[in-house]
Parts: C-alpha cells; structure tokens; sequence
C-alpha cells in the first residue's frame, strides 16, 4: 500500500502547478483591455505557385510583434506567478519572483499588429509575391477578456524571371563576370527571390575577391526590374558600378575601374593585446624576426616556434590578394590552438608605383585598370597555455550505486609547436548494496599528444592538400578491480587525423594496441558462464589492429542548432593471424565437452581477431528562443573471426547510465531478454547495440533549464553459443527494446552545464512477461544520474 501511494505523486504535483498557474490569471489586466491569447498565420492563394517558390506560416509568424506570455508543458505559469506578486510592493522577493521568475500579461496592442502586417508583406515581395496582401482579424473573447489575433496572407500569383540582363560598367570586370555566367544562382523561370539575388551577389563579390580585388564587395552590385506588358513575370538587369576615385572639389565623383591587390608586407603579431589602446601598443618593447619573408613581432621571446606559424600560413609576399587564402590561413592559425583571438588588418598603401595593367575587353578593345599595394597584418593574442578540467558522474538506484570523477591537465603548446598534450587521471567506484554491499573500483591515466603536423618521411609540400593535419599519440593504463575479477589494460595508439572539405574530420591510427591481463578471476563465475566462449573476454589477450572515424558536426555550441554524425570502426588481429600461421602452430584447448578450440598466441599471449563498427547520428533543433528538441539514434555491431570466437570484452557494448538508457545503470540492461541476476555484479554486455533519445529541452528561468527525455534501446549477443533469449533476431528484437522515459535538470554556470537526469522505467524486457510494462510510478524503477554536459 505505501508503495501503490506514490502513483498519485506525479499527477498531483501537475495538477497544483496548474492551479497555480491559472488562478486569476486577469488580475493585473485592465476592465477595458484584452489578454492576448494566440497568433495564427494563414496563407490563401499559393496553387500555381512553384513548390520553391512557396511561403509556409511559420515563414510569417517570425514577423509578428506581439507575442503571448510563455506557457511551460502548455501550461501559463509564468503569467501565474507574476499574478502571485503585488505590484504595489518592492521588496527584493517580491521584485524576483515577479520580474525574474514571473511574466507581466501580455496585453492586446493593435499597433504592433498593424507592424506585423507590413513586414509580412514586405516579406511576401521578397519572395516574389508582389501582389500579395495581408490583413487582420482579432477575435474577442468578452467573457475571458482574451483576444486572438488572426493574420490572413492572399499571396497571389507569384512573379518569375522571364530574361536576365547585365550591365557592366567596368570594362575591365565584363569578360571576369560574363565568362562565368554558367554559375550564377539566377535562371530564367526561377521566381523572384531577393534572397538569391542576394546571394549572387555575394558569390561573385567573394570570386573578385579571391582574384585580387580586395576593394571589391556586393554594394557595387544592383538590380532592377521591369515588370511592363508582362504576366506576372519581369526583365532582371544586373548593374555593376565602377568604383569613385576620388571627389573634385566642385563634388563631383570621378569614376575608376577596380584595381587589382598584390600583397606587400605581412606582419605577424604573436603577442597582440586587445585591452590596449594603439598608443599603449606602440610604446611596448616589440622585437622583430623576419622568417621567410614574413615578420614576427613579439614582446621578450616567441613563444611559438617560427617555422609552425609561418608554416600555417596561406599568404606570401608579391601574390595576388585572395580572400579565400585568408580564410585558410585564419583557419590553420585557429587550428594551431596557440591563439585566443585573431584578426586580419589590410590595408593599402602605395609605396610603390601603381603599375596599369590592360586586358581585352569583352567588345575586343584594351581596357586597363591599376594594381596596387596591400600590406596584412595578422594580429594573435596568445591563449591561455595551461588549465584543468573536472568531469564527474553519479548515478543511483534503489540497489546500486556508481560514481566517476576525471581531473584533465592540458598544455596546449607544450614544445613551442602548438602541441597539444593532454594527462587524464580517472576514478570509479560502484556499490552494490544488496547482497554484501558487493563493490569494486577502477583507476586509469592516460596520455595524448597531438602534433599539428603529419610525422612522415614526406616532404610538408606533398602533404598540403590535407588541411588541419594532425598527428595523435596516446598511452593509456587502466586497473579494474571487481568481485569476480581483476583485470589491467595497457593501451597505445599512433594515427593521423586532418579536415575534409565539408568540415568534418578524419582519423585513421594504423597502430591501435591494447594488452588486457586478468591475473585473477573467481572460479565459481567462470563456471557460471554458461557460454564456454564468451569466458574467453575474461582471459588475458592482445587486441592489435587499426581504427579509423569519420567526425561531422556543425556547430557546437550548447544553445545552437548543430547536426554531430560519428562513424567509427576497428579492425583487429588480421596481420597478426598472417604472421602467427606463417611462423607457428595454434594452440588447441577444450571449449566444452564435445568441442575443442584451436587458436595462436603471440609472445605467449592469445590476440583477438575480430571488425568492429559503429554509427552514432543526433541533431539539436532550436524550435524558439527557449526550447530545443534533440534526438539521438545509435547503431554498432562487430563480430568476431579467426583467433577470437567472441570481441574482447573492451570491445562489447553496453547500454545504461547517464548517457545512454537513464532508466537503468551502467551494464544493468541485456542482452536482449535475458533475465537480469541481482546477486551477480552487474556486466551486462553484448556485441550488438541499438538505441534511439527523443529530448525536449526548455528554461524554466534564467540559467536553469529541464528536459522532458524517452529513451529506447537495448545490446544483444550473437556470438556462438550465446544464448537463445540475449540473441538479435528481426522478427522479435523489437519485443525486447527496453523504453525509459524522465525528466532532466540542467544549471548552465557559462563554463560548465551540470545535468541531473532522473530517469523511469516503462518497459524492462529483462524481466518476466507479464511484468515488464509498468503501470504506474514506483521509486524503485528510477535510476538518478548526475553528470557535467549535455548527454548528447
């Protein structure tokens, strides 16, 4: 009965805060005046639009001016807890609860409206639609004293490019521009788009400018139109201006061709200051190395080797101006991790000669124009060298308990070559309170070293086209203590990574190796593997082989829309198996009673030979200003082949903790439907893995945030001899997909986001049938996590 008692604890708690919310949400808006209720956008007339050409409301509602007060799960707290305030009173709580945690009531403003209209229809012209009109109706609730306002848009037929024209005042530009042509973003027939003109008009100012016309931007580029004896369609003339030269004093502009840019001095800033003032600057003690044509200015030593910086560089004395080359060389800088901030300053100056160069023109006749001098000054104010990190995670049940702490030392230019070394140490701990209060811990370090350059017997020139190259080394040693095993790992790996053009990245280590040494492991659960196979991932062996991934992500703020996409994969022991065939004989042992197992060792240690692959997709939506809709899928299996009959038990997958399935704890679900054993220390494992996330994030107020989560997935094991109920089956694995539902607190503090997950049960394929959906609410189901960062 006690525990039957707590199935109304979640619905009460909705049902006051509902209450809350709504109790006399008019009491602060005026007799003659009306709450706003809602906003609706409505489109009529879009049928012989084209599909690209179409507008949908939320297009619209983006315009509206006047906005509701916010609801939270639907529900108008915030205009509730204002209405709990006297506005008379202003005491510091009153103040708080009424402008910080509060929301004044949002009272209806027909001028607002009347604004929101004419930007929908400049919006709606913009789009091509210059017929369109749009109005208003507010609908009155007097009994309420709400008001819905209702915007209407008659788009029309929209206008469409029927011939494009150009008129290109200067001479010397007119071949550049006509000649590429075939890429422009303008077409005949497309409908008429101030955003893409928009666009055209920055894709050929970036083009000029990779071609040396630094001076040279959108603003010499105009559009008109005529729309005269035409049926909803238009004559498009592109106008390109010369620029001014100067003004006569009589004010009249005098009219020159664009001159081309040819860089002159570049100067590199290694120690630039932001806080000071040019004066403050200028008197410092600045020392000079020139490098390759390049100077360094620095203040009492350089800190970054010259031949690194000046390496990292795109730019060169006597070339053309580029601006994509500056956007490379911005790029590499960045990627050096040596500098906080960076800014390009260019300026012309005219130390030399203009010199005139002359080209045909599209006409066949010579026009010129002049080349002058562009000096670059890169300005980089150094980064903090050194910092420590702390990353924690507690996790929590009715019979388990877990903790993970992790203090990071990072020295990001450890050898003056924008190094970026990295020391981990780790601790863990987990507790089960039933049966004896079982426990175990772990402790690891390790250590990386990223190189900002390929180490190869190649020349740097050969490798170039392979931007943001790095070289990554990393040692690792783990030691695991467990009731029913002990276990070391010691781990090194050697690779290279470097950035694709879509952003992303690529890794590959050919040297990826681990050596796990169980010196004890407590007979009594040998024996109860039931599985003589998979006892082999708790025997002492050598994983060997290599790994590669493929990194995407778009941006990675926490608040921000960004799409992350993870492939990883590791193939193990096929050289190895080659090498130990050619030079020795396997060894046989007995596998169960009727089989025998034939395997090599090497150096008196059996390695693992086995593929191993994983994709991990999620993507964070920004739906308004204050909430957030992330989603997470998860695929990995591998299989083992060979040497190995089943993966090395660091190689497993498992499900749980405050990261994955936050309905249970770590390794405490799977495979499959096998039954789970309380009295057993939980290593529920599997070498297949599937899970999806649905998170809905919003603020509640300020810095403070929840989240409401549904988390569905499970492992399963499909070795040989694994068992009936932990294997992967398509006709019923989605019968075993373990659902968890919860609700997340987030605190942002800026430099770190603490999350507590508390996640619920609702569906357990590790228990009987007839047990495993649940009901209702019982505390024991939940598992509570305490983590730094969002889980995905």
């Amino acid at each position: 009965m006690r525990r039957n008692s707590l199935y109304g604890w979640v619905p009460a708690v909705i049902a006051a805060v509902a209450g809350l919310a709504s109790c006399n949400t008019m009491r602060y808006v005026p007799q003659d005046k009306y709450l706003l209720r809602r906003n609706t956008v409505e489109i009529d007339g879009q049928h012989d639009a084209s599909r690209r050409g179409r507008v949908a409301p939320k297009d619209l509602m983006q315009y509206v001016q006047q906005r509701p007060n916010n609801r939270l799960l639907g529900v108008g707290i915030y205009l509730g807890m204002y209405n709990l305030t006297d506005t008379a009173k202003h005491s510091g709580w009153q103040r708080f609860w009424r402008d910080k945690m509060g929301e004044a009531p949002v009272i209806y403003d027909p001028q607002p409206a009347g604004q929101s209209k004419q930007m929908m229809q400049v919006y709606l012209t913009s789009r091509g639609y210059l017929d369109a009109t749009v109005t208003d109706t507010v609908e009155y609730h007097p009994r309420k004293r709400k008001a819905t306002v209702r915007y209407i848009a008659r788009t029309g037929r929209p206008f469409t490019v029927s011939e494009i024209r150009y008129r290109i005042d200067d001479k010397f530009l007119e071949p550049i521009l006509l000649e590429d042509t075939a890429s422009s973003l303008l077409r005949r027939g497309m409908v008429y788009d101030r955003d893409v003109f928009d666009a055209e008009r920055e894709r050929i100012s970036s083009r000029l400018q990779d071609m040396g016309f630094w001076g040279f931007n959108k603003g010499y580029i105009t559009y008109t139109v005529d729309t005269a004896h035409l049926d909803h369609a238009m004559i498009l003339t592109m106008r390109v201006r010369r620029r001014v030269a100067y003004v006569t004093p009589e004010g009249e502009p005098v009219l020159e061709n664009h001159p081309v840019y040819r860089l002159g001095r570049i100067t590199v800033n290694t120690d630039y200051d932001p806080t000071l003032s040019p004066e403050e600057l200028e008197r410092l003690p600045w020392d000079t190395l020139p490098y390759n044509g390049i100077d360094l200015l620095y203040l009492d030593k350089l800190r970054i080797r010259e031949n690194i910086l000046v390496g990292a560089l795109r730019l060169s004395p006597n070339e053309l101006y580029d601006k994509s080359s500056v956007q490379r060389t911005y790029n590499r800088i960045r990627n050096l991790q040596y500098s906080a901030n960076i800014l390009f300053d260019e300026l012309p100056y005219d130390t030399l000669r203009p010199v005139e160069v002359t080209r045909p023109s599209a006409a066949g006749a010579t026009v010129s124009t002049l080349e002058r001098n562009l000096s670059c000054l890169i300005q980089c104010t150094p980064n903090v060298r050194q910092n420590f990190n702390v990353d924690a995670e507690i996790s929590t049940t009715a019979d388990y308990y877990s903790m993970a702490l992790t203090l990071g030392y990072q020295n990001k230019n450890l050898f003056r070559g924008a190094e970026n070394f990295t020391v981990n140490f780790r601790g863990a701990y987990e507790l089960m309170k039933n049966k004896g209060n079982r426990n175990s811990y772990e402790f690891g370090v390790s250590v990386g070293l990223d190189i900002p350059r390929f180490l190869l017997p190649v020349r740097a020139d050969k490798l170039a086209k392979f931007p943001q190259q790095k070289t990554n080394i990393s040692v690792s040693y783990d030691i695991q203590r467990r009731p029913d095993y002990n276990r070391t790992i010691a781990g090194a790996t050697f690779g290279y990574s470097w950035a694709l053009r879509n952003g992303a990245r690529f890794q590959i280590n050919p040297v990826d190796i681990n050596v796990v040494d169980v010196p004890w492991i407590d007979p009594d659960f040998k024996n109860s593997i039931e599985n003589p196979y998979l006892k082999n991932s708790y025997e002492s062996q050598l994983i060997a082989g290599l790994s590669a991934g493929y990194y995407r992500q778009t941006n990675p703020a926490p608040k921000a829309d960004n799409l992350s996409i993870r492939l990883t994969g590791d193939l193990n022991g096929n050289l190895l198996r080659a090498l130990t065939a050619w030079m020795g004989k396997p060894t046989t042992i007995n596998a169960g009673a009727s089989d025998q197992e034939s395997f090599y060792k090497i150096f008196g240690i059996r390695y693992a030979q086995y593929a191993r692959l994983s994709f991990d997709i999620s993507q964070r939506t920004n739906l308004t200003a204050t909430t957030q809709l992330a989603w997470r899928f998860f695929i990995g299996g591998g299989v083992a082949y060979g040497n190995s009959k089943t993966l090395p038990f660091e190689r497993l997958y498992f499900a749980g903790g405050a990261n994955s399935m936050r309905g249970w704890q770590v390794r405490t679900l799977g495979p499959g439907q096998t039954p789970y054993r309380k009295e057993t220390y939980p290593n529920q494992l599997g070498d297949f893995r599937l899970e999806a996330n649905l998170e809905y994030r919003f603020t509640v107020v300020g810095d403070f945030g929840m989240a409401v989560f549904l988390d569905a997935g499970n492992v399963w094991m499909n070795a040989r001899g694994a068992a009936a109920d932990a294997r992967f089956r398509f006709d019923s694995f989605y019968k075993q997909i373990a659902l968890n539902t919860g609700l997340g607190f987030r605190y942002d503090l800026g430099f770190v986001l603490l999350r507590l997950d508390w996640g619920l049960k609702l569906h357990n394929p590790n228990v009987p049938a007839a047990q495993r959906w649940k009901s209702g609410f019982k505390l024991k189901e939940t598992a509570l996590h305490f983590a730094i960062g969002l889980p995905f």
